[in-house]
């Protein structure tokens, strides 16, 4: 059957004259509300919106009310509810709703039309609307329009039988949300566009500023309301990882210029694509700093994002298994090509005993798409001494990159990302463009000392050539009938490092390698 709003059904109720008790909750989008007195047993309401993020795209969302028992846990049945919504103070509908087994789900299509339709089946005592026959119960109309604040009220009306109509009426009120998502188009100080996305938890943005290495953005909030009924305001900064310059080891927080504490602000690297910086304001907080807060506005909050110079290492994450906690962080701070970085890996072991052991995982680095490096490692776990792994990259690789640490303890679940910065080779302004970078010379040293393989030094090599330093364009090159590189020229490359060969020595040594076939550039 098929009926309009409004729904006759519901004012049955009005003559039946019940006392009220009221109950309040506050959520996202879902909670589970404080327990509640029903008849001589404390009972609990549950209420979710799937999926909890509105999508324009996708206009269907499934609404669950579930009543139990908050001792036993044990549903109750037969009952019957009404529900109310709201947002922005204006109500959306307010319908009967009736479950045999206290397990309230329908589904809801929302669209721009004029009302509000309702396919199910009619409880034949007081009309509560539920399940038919032939498909579940649906709602079609101008319900989840928007992402924000949804305001709802649960009245109770029977438990456990569905002629036990309550005496005693209990109310329950709170709000949920849906995820509101903006996309907004931030220029970098190279005119580079990109994508960020603001993602709020709690109602829907109404403005957003991108000012060098700061993100503002509002949100209506009442400050003068009742905060003991609110929980958390969480809101997500989406940063794609072509954004290097916004991809900062630690963020400073505001609401209404009110600098927040550090554990307001985490980061997740868990996407490939992009790097989540979360803002989590719990009620406590939220209290504290009402008084200033409202002297900048009480009817919105003014958030802002911005990067900190200051490292805060570790990173960190979870692997999608719950096996272990992965830390990283690096030295020095700034991971810069041609310079090899120190990275430390920490891997604890969640719901263990946390014995001390070792493991074996891979280490790949990921740069547009494809692999600039990758080795099978072994590590410790659980244990206070991190595992060390020097990395240098080329100066082609600078730019941003992902750290993919994957298949540890031969898990293939056991994985996560990290997002790094690759800055580019240090070059003073007063250099000529042909001069040698102090970087090969350190390159030199370690190639000398067997700290980096052949392949390393010959990327630094291929860096002279491409800047013109290294002129080969008359050699060459041989066919040799070895590959080996002659001790004198591992000598030469550690006295020009240490400065007791000019660089003319050193680049005589190096068109001998290419001459004679004993190394290969492109």
């Amino acid at each position: 059957m098929n009926f309009s709003v409004p729904f006759l059904a519901i004012f049955l109720v009005v003559s039946l004259g019940f006392s009220t008790d009221f109950a309040f909750g506050h959520g996202l989008g879902g909670e589970m509300l404080p327990p509640t007195t029903i008849g001589d047993r404390d009972a609990t309401l549950s209420i979710d919106i799937s999926p909890s993020t509105f999508d324009p795209e996708n206009p269907e969302n499934f609404v669950t009310l579930r009543l139990f028992d908050s001792n036993t846990e044990a549903v109750i049945e037969h009952v019957t509810f009404i529900l109310e919504l709201k947002k922005d103070g204006e109500r959306i509908f307010r319908y009967m709703f009736h479950d045999e087994f206290g397990n309230l789900n329908f589904r809801v299509i929302s669209d721009n039309s004029d009302k509000i339709s309702v396919n199910g089946a009619q409880e034949p005592l007081l009309g509560g609307w539920m399940r038919g026959n032939d498909g579940p119960l649906t709602l079609t109309g101008p319900i989840f329009t928007s992402g924000g604040l949804y305001e709802y009220k649960v009245e109770v009306l029977t438990v456990d039988s569905d002629d036990n109509v309550l005496d005693h009426r209990v109310e329950l009120e709170g709000a949920i949300s849906l995820a509101d998502v903006k996309t907004f188009e931030v220029a970098d100080s190279k005119n580079q566009s990109h994508d960020v996305q603001v993602i709020s938890y709690f109602d829907t943005i109404r403005e957003f500023d991108f000012d060098s290495n700061q993100m503002i953005f509002s949100m209506p909030f009442d400050w003068n309301q009742d905060l003991e009924q609110l929980s958390v305001i969480h809101e997500e900064v989406r940063v794609p990882n072509t954004f290097g310059e916004f991809l900062s080891t630690r963020y400073n927080s505001y609401a209404n210029g009110i600098l927040l504490p550090d554990q307001v602000v985490t980061i997740d690297d868990y996407s490939f694509d992009d790097r989540t910086v979360h803002m989590t304001i719990y009620r406590d907080l939220i209290k504290e700093i009402k008084e200033k807060a409202i002297k900048t506005s009480d009817s919105k909050i003014d958030f802002k994002l911005e990067t900190n110079d200051n490292v805060k290492f570790p990173l960190e994450f979870a692997t999608p298994d719950y096996r272990f906690k992965v830390f990283l962080s690096w030295d020095p701070e700034t991971i810069r090509a041609g310079e090899k970085t120190t990275f430390f890996v920490d891997f604890d072991e969640l719901f263990s005993a946390k014995t001390k052991r070792i493991t074996e995982y891979d280490l790949t680095v990921i740069q547009n798409g494809e692999e600039i490096y990758k080795k099978h490692l072994t590590g410790n776990v659980n244990s206070d001494t991190p595992n060390s792994h020097k990395i240098m990259f080329a100066p082609e690789h600078s730019g941003t990159a992902n750290i993919f640490l994957s298949n540890i303890d031969g898990n293939s679940l056991s994985k996560g990302n990290f997002i790094i910065v690759i800055e580019p080779p240090f070059r003073s302004q007063e250099s000529n463009s042909n001069e040698i970078p102090s970087w090969i010379k350190n390159n030199a040293g370690w190639w000398a000392d067997d700290s980096i393989d052949d392949e390393t030094f010959v990327q630094g090599i291929q860096f002279l050539i491409k800047q013109n330093i290294l002129q080969i364009s008359s050699i060459t090159p041989k066919e040799s009938n070895s590959n080996e590189i002659p001790s004198w020229i591992k000598n030469n490359a550690k006295w020009w490092a240490d400065g007791q060969i000019d660089d003319n020595s050193f680049l005589q040594g190096i068109q001998h390698l290419i001459k004679n076939g004993i190394i290969f550039v492109n």
